[in-house]
């Protein structure tokens, strides 16, 4: 009895070992990563940061450049406060541009609110057809405030290319007109001292398929999952195009999409992409300095 007992202490010792081995290896991943909570702006130190903000499910990506701001959607409907809460936190009142991705809630609910209450010089859009256009009340204050506030009104046209305190980005899509409103969301590719950010708003499989039969460069540095790490985007195919060193995905902690999903984390671990979650990480920081990257997370 004596040595069935000791055979059982080992295999559980044993266990304990591969398992205390495994949270290792996975904290390791993340363990040289500074902390930026509760930080002023100027302790982040840097002229250049994306900001993934952590506002529940949706997307929320402020741009600092050389003091100047770029801000890409604003979140959901209701969570307005917090979008306002935190771009003042980093002194964020004013805007060379705003990129409204596409018109669902959980994009431009927030942006009505952040116009308002800001200086924007350009409000970056895609054109949508009569038909195609919705009559959603969010979409409706969206459009009031953006004629309201004086802003320069651009269609998003791929292939233009545009300045921000140094930094340029370029508009990759959207192709054509689709009724499927996550096919008509802004592609925007950011550079900054030769490091790249690759966002695609919520595009599905068939832009992921054009972006890559384009004549454009998808490689990025760091790559914002489309449509918050759904399957109906992330193909694996887009993946290879766009070999990201890291990779952000912008979702809501226990949300009902089931966002990420699971084929999509498989396929990020199978390649071997560090990745960042807002529900997990809270807002997530990537600031470059002299074409070095470095990455901060709030939790």
């Amino acid at each position: 009895m004596a040595n069935r007992k000791s055979a059982k202490n080992k295999t559980v010792t044993s266990l304990v070992t591969v398992i205390i081995l495994l949270i290792i290896v996975l904290l390791s991943e993340k363990a040289d990563l500074p902390f930026f909570s509760g930080e002023t702006p100027e302790n982040l130190n840097a002229d250049f940061a994306v900001h993934f903000i952590d506002i529940g499910q949706g997307d929320c990506v402020l741009i600092q450049s050389n003091g100047k701001n770029m801000l890409i959607d604003a979140g959901e409907n209701g969570n307005e406060q917090t979008v306002l809460d935190y771009l003042d936190k980093y002194n964020a009142d004013s805007f060379e541009y705003i990129v409204a991705t596409h018109p669902h809630s959980d994009h431009i609910g927030g942006l009505a609110e952040v116009i308002e209450a800001s200086a924007v010089s350009n409000i970056i859009m895609p054109r949508l057809s009569k038909s195609n256009t919705p009559t959603t009340m969010t979409y409706e204050k969206l459009l009031t405030a953006a004629k309201s506030s004086g802003a320069r009104i651009i269609a998003a046209v791929p292939g233009n290319v545009y300045s921000v305190g140094g930094a340029e980005f370029e508009i990759f899509a959207p192709f054509e007109q689709d009724e499927n409103l996550n096919n008509m969301s802004v592609v925007v590719k950011l550079t900054y001292q030769g490091r790249s950010f690759l966002f695609t708003g919520d595009a599905e499989k068939q832009v992921e398929k054009q972006l890559i039969n384009s004549e454009y460069d998808l490689s990025a540095d760091v790559f914002k999952l489309g449509h918050h790490g759904s399957s109906t985007s992330n193909t694996l195919g887009f993946l290879n195009a766009v070999n990201p060193g890291y990779a952000v995905i912008s979702c809501g902690e226990n949300n009902d999409y089931g966002h990420p999903h699971r084929e999509v984390i498989e396929a990020i671990y199978d390649l071997e992409i560090p990745v960042y979650r807002t529900d997990e990480d809270g807002s997530i920081v990537f600031t470059v300095t002299n074409n070095t990257i470095e990455v901060y997370t709030e939790k």
